[in-house]
């Protein structure tokens, strides 16, 4: 139980991240610059906490040759849902941008628990993980899709470009997920999940600095210091090398489906509240009954898929 709060706290994370990283994109622009910032942030962060630890901060020799090929890849796919997550922000808003994604993350968490891939714990899909999954469905309907519905006044052209957008974030979950069980894998190759991380960000990042140097978009990256920008803009970066290293923690200790469920709860949560309260720059909204009865069912549903 206790490393399943810890998941929920580090859940809890995920919306900070999306909102910082979306009024950061408000002072420098590009979305290239944005994840940039993000992902400096990450790797400063955890090039700190591997030196107080006296880690290496690259792998030897043996660890890179017993690492499939894959296991390096964790960063680059990061790159790409980070960047789909800042735009789904302003495009579908916090509950949106939390709860689909989520959706993704948890259908092919259980696959990915039932196939063992990425070298995770091998959980075979049953009955009342179908049960969990029927739940998890029928929440999202309560919560994004029926309310939408309510809206007939927008047009079919605006209905179309939202459906595109929520495809995007569902498959940006499903990113996600195989993010964290790549990261896990990595973890137990190089025998720490600190230089698991590290590594990690360390190869996005010198990525997405090679592909905004080519773009000429690195000079945008001093409008981040100008006066009058909020101070939790800068939580992006912080909140990703934390979860990071939660996803190489925790996901080879309880599997990939059980992580993810307890992230659900804490990403829901706080984006419900955020949502509600107009938390960091999100669009206030009201939470309808709707929406509450679609939450506790998917509550349920993470219950049931634990048993």
């Amino acid at each position: 139980m206790g490393i399943l709060t810890i998941a929920l706290l580090i859940g809890m994370l995920v919306p900070v991240q999306t909102a910082a990283n979306a009024r950061m994109r408000i002072s420098v622009g590009p979305v290239l610059v944005v994840t940039l910032i993000s992902f400096m942030v990450s790797s400063v962060l955890l090039a700190v906490i591997s030196a107080m630890m006296r880690m290496p901060l690259l792998p030897s020799a043996a660890q890179i040759a017993v690492t499939p090929w894959w296991g390096w890849t964790g960063g680059i796919i990061a790159l790409c849902t980070i960047t789909i997550t800042i735009c789904l922000f302003r495009a579908l808003g916090q509950l949106q941008t939390t709860i689909l994604p989520l959706l993704g993350q948890l259908l092919f968490s259980l696959v990915i628990d039932h196939f063992g891939l990425f070298g995770s714990v091998r959980i075979p899909f049953s009955a009342m993980r179908m049960l969990a999954m029927l739940l998890l469905i029928a929440g999202v309907l309560l919560v994004v899709v029926i309310p939408n519905l309510r809206k007939r006044k927008t047009s079919q052209t605006i209905s179309r470009h939202i459906l595109l957008w929520q495809l995007s974030a569902i498959i940006a979950g499903c990113l996600m997920a195989s993010i964290g069980a790549i990261y896990g894998r990595l973890g137990l190759c190089l025998g720490s999940v600190v230089q698991a991380s590290t590594m990690s960000f360390f190869i996005a990042t010198i990525v997405i600095a090679a592909i905004c140097i080519v773009n000429r978009k690195v000079g945008r990256m001093r409008m981040s210091i100008r006066k009058g920008n909020p101070w939790w803009m800068w939580l992006g970066g912080i909140c990703g090398a934390i979860a990071v290293f939660g996803n190489s923690w925790l996901i080879p200790q309880i599997g990939a489906g059980a992580f993810f469920m307890a992230l659900l709860l804490g990403q829901m949560l706080l984006s419900l509240l955020m949502e509600k309260y107009g938390w960091m720059g999100a669009v206030q909204k009201r939470i309808s009954y709707v929406q509450i009865v679609g939450v506790v069912l998917m509550m349920v549903g993470v219950v049931v898929l634990k048993i």
